[in-house]
């Protein structure tokens, strides 16, 4: 069964959609590395989710562009689906992007882009996911998520506060090349929360211009039993300076209280909200 990856970046977009992780186990000392990871690729995300969200663009002069979005997120039966409508402002109004992650390992994943000045919806090909969603830090393949078997899992440290709460520090390498081409990542370290299983930190190595990008999940708090992290932050550097920064404010999420399912149509796409 195939099954996205909620590695660092993955489970901050899967935030989105309702970052929900299982319990630790009495054992959950004696786990390795690949275990952890995998019992956080297995969390439950719910049935249906929604969220508003403002995402804040911030350039190396600190100048900000702020994004208003509204979210969607649906499990049934083999497929995932979400999407996103951007709102406000006027130039990204309409703008709306959807995906379809399938469980059958043989069948491709679906992602469409609507932009409302071409009145055109594009297709995102497997192939250009490492690149930038939106002029954020976040890539297409923070949103679409990645196949826990295309990486192997090493723990580096067994125990590190961040916050006041002990993690495993955990290190994801891509197992070949085509991972790391479609990604754009050639490795990742993890800070996975002891007690929820969330990844609340993380350092990022970027093939593209030997960039490193770094992430944060914070606010942490339990919305209709679901653990959600209400602030996502990745901010991206090149030779130990910032060149730009992302930060995602989520609010007024809600689980398991239905979407139509009607929204997650390249024609709703294209209506808009």
């Amino acid at each position: 069964m195939k099954k996205r990856s909620t590695t660092v970046f993955i489970q901050c977009i899967a935030s989105l959609f309702a970052l929900a992780l299982l319990a630790p186990t009495p054992f959950a000392a004696e786990l390795t590395a690949a275990e952890i990871m995998k019992q956080v690729d297995d969390r439950y995300t719910g049935d249906t989710s929604y969220s508003d969200a403002v995402l804040t663009l911030i350039d190396n002069k600190d100048r900000q562009r702020v994004r208003n979005l509204s979210m969607y997120g649906q499990t049934k039966d083999d497929v995932e689906k979400a999407v996103i409508f951007f709102t406000t402002p006027a130039d990204v109004k309409g703008t709306a992007y959807m995906s379809f992650d399938w469980e059958d390992e043989n069948k491709e994943d679906d992602t469409w882009l609507y932009l409302p000045a071409l009145q055109k919806i594009k297709r995102i090909a497997s192939t250009d996911e490492s690149g930038s969603f939106m002029g954020s830090d976040f890539s297409y393949t923070d949103i679409n998520g990645t196949d826990y078997p295309d990486f192997t899992y090493t723990m580096e440290k067994e125990s590190e506060m961040v916050d006041g709460h002990d993690c495993w520090v955990i290190i994801s390498t891509p197992k070949n090349e085509d991972v790391i081409d479609k990604t754009g990542y050639t490795q990742t370290k993890s800070w996975v929360r002891k007690d929820i299983l969330i990844v609340v930190k993380g350092i990022i190595n970027v093939k593209r211009g030997k960039r490193v990008k770094y992430f944060s999940a914070s606010e942490l708090e339990q919305i209709d039993g679901v653990w959600t992290a209400k602030k996502l932050q990745m901010i991206t550097t090149r030779n130990n300076k910032k060149e730009h920064a992302s930060v995602l404010v989520v609010n007024n999420t809600r689980y398991n209280q239905g979407v139509d399912e009607e929204i997650f149509t390249t024609q709703a796409m294209q209506r808009g909200l």
